[in-house]
C-alpha cells in the first residue's frame, strides 16, 4: 500500500499533507494529526523495501531507538502504527531544514556559530551515549533546525543500540564516507560513542573551512567511497589553520583531536567536547586545556541560533540599504543635471 500514499490520504490518525523528503529506504511526509490538528513528520518505508528483511528490521530498530530518546536536542518521537502493510512512525516536525541545507547555501559559517552548533550536537550525543546508543551516521543532513532555536539530531536508521542485538554483519561498513571514523571504515565490530565524536570533528571542520577534512579526487566516481575511507584510515587530517584565517588556535587543536585516528586519542565523551567548545567561546585566545582542568560550565546557547543560521544562509534576501541610498542619490543627481542642461538650452 505504500505506493498509494497520496496527498489527503490517511495513515491511522494522520492525514498526509505533502512530501518532506526521501532516502534510500524511507520516505518522509508532512502530516496532520486528525484528532488534535497538530502537524508532525511521518516516516515509512519506500515501495519495495518492506519485503527486504534487513531493511525492515532496521526500520523497526530505528523506531525502538527513537522511542528511548527524550532530549531537547534530539528530534522527538511521537507515535507509530501499522496500517495494512504500511509500517510508519511519526516525530516532531522540524520545518527549517537541516544543517546540510545551510552549508549547501552558505558553504562556510563563522567559527562562533560553528562552536554553538557543536554544543547543541554534543548535548544530543551525550544523551544518546548515556543510553548506550551510537548514531553511526552523524552528518549535516541529519542535524535539523527547529522552531525553538535549537539544532536537533535525528535519523537513527543506522544507529547501534548496545542493549539490543546487532543488525550489521561483522565486516560490513555502514555510514557516510565523508564523516566515517577510521574504525567504521575498517568495519571494526566494537564501535562506541567516540566514533560519533570523530564525525563531530568532520562536521566542525566543514562548517569552518567550507569543505570536509577529506575529499575525493572524483567525488561522483565509483571509487570515491573507497578513496575517502582510505584517507580516514591512513591520511593525516589537515589543520583548520591551513584553510581559515582568524579561527582560534584552540578550535583548530580541538578539531585535530577529534580527528585522531585512534579513539583513545580523541576526547572521550561528548560532554568533554561541549565544555571545551564553551571555553573557546568564552576566551578564544586561551590554550585548549584538558577537560579535567576546564572551568567553563556548558554555555547557555542563544535560542536564536536556528534563526541566525537560516538568515546567514540566505544572503540574497538581505537588502543592502547603504547601496540603495547611494543609488538613489546618484539618480537624483543625474535628474538634476538633466534639468539644468535642458534649461540652459
Amino acid at each position: 500500500m505504500s505506493h498509494n500514499i497520496k496527498i489527503g490520504s490517511k495513515l491511522g490518525k494522520f492525514e498526509i499533507k505533502g512530501p518532506l523528503g526521501s532516502g534510500g529506504a524511507g520516505a518522509v511526509y508532512r502530516v496532520r494529526n486528525i484528532e488534535d490538528g497538530s502537524e508532525r513528520a511521518l516516516k515509512t518505508l519506500m515501495p519495495g523495501t518492506v519485503e527486504i528483511e534487513e531493511i525492515h528490521k532496521r526500520f523497526i530498530r530505528e523506531i525502538t531507538v527513537a522511542q528511548k530518546l527524550k532530549h531537547e536536542n534530539i528530534v522527538a518521537f511521537d507515535d507509530c502504527g501499522l496500517q495494512e502493510d504500511v509500517l510508519y512512525y511519526t516525530m516532531e516536525l522540524v520545518p527549517w531544514g537541516t544543517l546540510g541545507d545551510v552549508l549547501a547555501r552558505r558553504r562556510q559559517l563563522r567559527w562562533q556559530d560553528t562552536a554553538e552548533c557543536g554544543i547543541h550536537i554534543c548535548r544530543a550525543l551525550q544523551h544518546l551515549h548515556q543510553n548506550n546508543i551510537v548514531h553511526r551516521d552523524l552528518k549535516p543532513a541529519n542535524i535539523f533546525l527547529s522552531d525553538d532555536g535549537r539544532l536537533k539530531v535525528g535519523d537513527f536508521g543506522l544507529a547501534r543500540d548496545h542493549q539490543s542485538g546487532r543488525l550489521t554483519i561483522d565486516g560490513q561498513t555502514v555510514g557516510t564516507a565523508k564523516y566515517l571514523s577510521p574504525e567504521q571504515a575498517m568495519a571494526k565490530p566494537d564501535i562506541d560513542g567516540r566514533s560519533d565524536l570523530y564525525a563531530v570533528g568532520c562536521i566542525l571542520f566543514e562548517m569552518v573551512a567550507g569543505r570536509p577534512p577529506f575529499v575525493s579526487d572524483d567525488p561522483y566516481g565509483a571509487a570515491s567511497y573507497v578513496q575517502l575511507m582510505q584517507q580516514h584510515v591512513e591520511k593525516a587530517p589537515p589543520s583548520l589553520n591551513e584553510f581559515v584565517v582568524g579561527c582560534p588556535p584552540a578550535m583548530s587543536v580541538l578539531v585535530g583531536r577529534l580527528l585522531a585516528k585512534k579513539p583513545a586519542e580523541r576526547p572521550q565523551t561528548a560532554a568533554e567536547v561541549e565544555t571545551m567548545l564553551a571555553e573557546i567561546l568564552l576566551d578564544p585566545q586561551a590554550e585548549l586545556r584538558p577537560p579535567s582542568q576546564a572551568t567553563a560550565e556548558p554555555a547557555p546557547v542563544p535560542q536564536s541560533l536556528t534563526e541566525r543560521l537560516q538568515q546567514a544562509s540566505e544572503p540574497e534576501r538581505k537588502v543592502n540599504t547603504k547601496a540603495l541610498v547611494v543609488l538613489a542619490m546618484i539618480a537624483v543627481l543625474g535628474l538634476a543635471l538633466i534639468l539644468i542642461f535642458q534649461r540652459s538650452q
